[in-house]
């Protein structure tokens, strides 16, 4: 009868139990949800201000990128100006989806679909709404890519639209919208983390008062359940020789692992001995944990040597050292960080000092809790050696050195912006030497190089540094004047004692060395001369003039000067 009766009471224990504990469970999950969905209300309140007072400063950036692109499409070169007009039309299309998204809504970039009263009178209220300011703006500048490159210019009244509003009222009225943003936003946030608080503290005072209702009978309770553990403790004991037998399982697999890792690692090593570039291993003090023999070969460090030591200051340049030492820094605080996967290019030195430049990519991994960086450098020395000879052999003349026809249009259009600029005149003048082919025709084409290199050289030491000399081909060489005066008088009485000084120097005799004789040459030129002021024309057109002029001096006699009657 007393078992029975203590199942009894027992069990009306264990239910009255059930009942307290079902009754505190769904009292805490319903203001633990309570709480849950104000922290979600919180969050979701910081990121749509985040993404209002983001989007609302994109658009104060974005108005001063589209006023200085808009400037810079008046004074870039004309080859310039198709790439500007692209971002150009991209900033100013972001801006106006952006507004669009700030005043109508849009939930790819988290902006709330309606406005408070304050964010709404601030755009639309008001003698001139921020609305109508950026309204106004965007078209501004649409109206201003539908104009052609001709009439592209400084005092153009939309671009001195664009300039004028986008520094003044309309960052003014961004600024504020921002601010107003921030305001509203800090305001939401506090008034849900103020709930949430409450929330949180009713649930607390709950567990108490469950705890104090449910202790006394749990006690009881635990006793009971405390024999039984003591009557599970033998069936314990019949489980521990089969835990054992896991645990001697598991051993046998971390062997093997261990194993597979030396193999690992000694894989690493004979790839890194082999390899042709540089590998180095650095800890987070920037110390050298390891240096393969490529590292060797390319810095002029034994292994010995660069291990334990600060890795900048080994192969750093000094002038780089700070900047190196802090991104570092940056890298290991940020743990992989954004150069993870990217090649750069930078200088190094080796131990001599000689700097040289090299291409290097990062890798971070985890050892032992510990943050380490791989860095593989390969010497690219050959490789900027012969991008310098493809981009001279581009641009150069490789017989004279001087430029060629190619760089020569770009002087020449960047020469005829800085006219438009500054309203003085330039020059161009086409040369070509009298009586070249008798000369390599009686001492061959060795001879006429020869000639040629002196005359390059003649011209390129007598200009100015703002001057340009180029080799247009053949016997031809084509020196382009700038900077000259606005008055065209004078603009060309200069531009006529620079030829007459070319004249003179190209008529002063050549002392040629073939290696198998010494020649005596004389020779002299022919010049035509374009001027150009302000001037609207392509650069094939005025070098076509200064060639047609350069033949009326060949045939007025040869070693003469002529204008051309095109030019301003």
């Amino acid at each position: 009868m007393n078992s029975m009766a203590g199942k009894s009471n027992e069990t009306e224990l264990a239910r009255a139990l059930t009942w307290r504990y079902i009754v505190a469970f769904a009292l805490i999950a319903s203001l633990s949800t309570a709480a849950w969905l104000s922290l979600h209300l919180v969050i979701s309140e910081q990121k749509s201000t985040a993404a209002v007072v983001n989007v609302s400063g994109r658009q104060r950036m974005l108005s001063q990128r589209t006023a200085l692109f808009a400037n810079l499409l008046v004074s870039s070169p004309q080859s310039e100006r198709a790439v500007i007009r692209g971002k150009l039309q991209a900033a100013i299309g972001l801006m106006e989806k952006s507004h669009h998204g700030l005043t109508q809504g849009d939930a790819s970039m988290g902006l709330p679909d309606t406005l408070s009263p304050t964010v709404r009178a601030l755009y639309f209220a008001g003698e001139n709404p921020l609305h109508n300011q950026v309204e106004a703006y965007i078209s501004t500048v649409r109206a201003y890519l539908l104009l052609n490159d001709e009439m592209l210019r400084h005092d153009h009244p939309l671009l001195s639209g664009i300039t004028q509003t986008a520094p003044g009222p309309l960052v003014e009225g961004l600024d504020r919208m921002v601010r107003q943003y921030q305001m509203e936003g800090e305001t939401a946030v506090r008034r849900l983390q103020n709930a949430e608080t409450i929330f949180w503290l009713v649930t607390l005072l709950l567990l108490i008062l469950e705890a104090q209702l449910i202790f006394r009978p749990f006690t009881r309770h635990v006793k009971t359940i405390i024999d039984r553990l003591r009557e599970a403790g033998d069936e314990l004991m019949l489980h521990q020789n089969h835990l054992e037998e896991l645990v001697k399982q598991r051993t046998q697999a971390l062997e093997k692992q261990r194993v597979s890792l030396s193999e690992s690692e000694e894989k690493f090593r004979l790839i890194s001995t082999a390899a042709k570039d540089a590998i180095v291993i650095v800890g987070r003090d920037e110390q050298v944990t390891y240096w393969n023999p490529a590292a060797q070969i390319i810095f002029g460090y034994s292994s010995e040597e660069a291990t334990g030591k600060n890795l900048h200051n080994l192969i750093t340049p000094e002038r780089y050292r700070t900047d190196a030492h802090s991104g570092f820094e940056r890298f290991i605080r940020h743990g992989t960080g954004e150069v993870i996967g990217k090649t750069f290019e930078i200088d190094a030195c080796n131990k001599s000092g000689v700097e040289f430049p090299v291409e290097l990519s990062i890798s971070a991994f985890n050892l032992q809790n510990n943050w380490f960086a791989l860095g593989i450098i390969r010497d690219i020395t050959e490789r900027k050696e012969m991008e310098e000879q493809v981009r001279r052999l581009a641009f150069y003349d490789p017989l004279t050195q001087l430029p060629n026809r190619r760089m020569l249009n770009d002087r020449l259009s960047q020469a005829l912006a800085h006219s438009k600029r500054t309203g003085r005149y330039g020059a161009l003048m086409f040369i070509d030497l009298d009586n070249f082919k008798p000369l390599n025709d009686q001492f061959g084409h060795g001879a006429g190089d020869l000639l040629l290199i002196e005359v390059a050289q003649r011209l390129k030491h007598s200009m100015r540094q703002m001057d340009s000399v180029a080799r247009f081909g053949g016997d031809e060489f084509v020196v382009m004047l700038g900077e000259l005066e606005a008055d065209k008088g004078e603009a060309t009485r200069q531009a006529t004692i620079v030829a007459q000084k070319i004249l003179a120097m190209i008529s002063e005799p050549y002392k040629i060395n073939t290696g198998e004789q010494d020649i005596v040459h004389r020779c002299s030129a022919s010049i035509g001369v374009c001027m150009f002021f302000n001037y609207e024309a392509r650069e094939e057109d005025l070098l076509k003039w200064a060639d047609m002029a350069m033949y009326q001096a060949k045939e007025a006699g040869r070693n003469t000067i002529r204008f051309c009657s095109k030019a301003v």
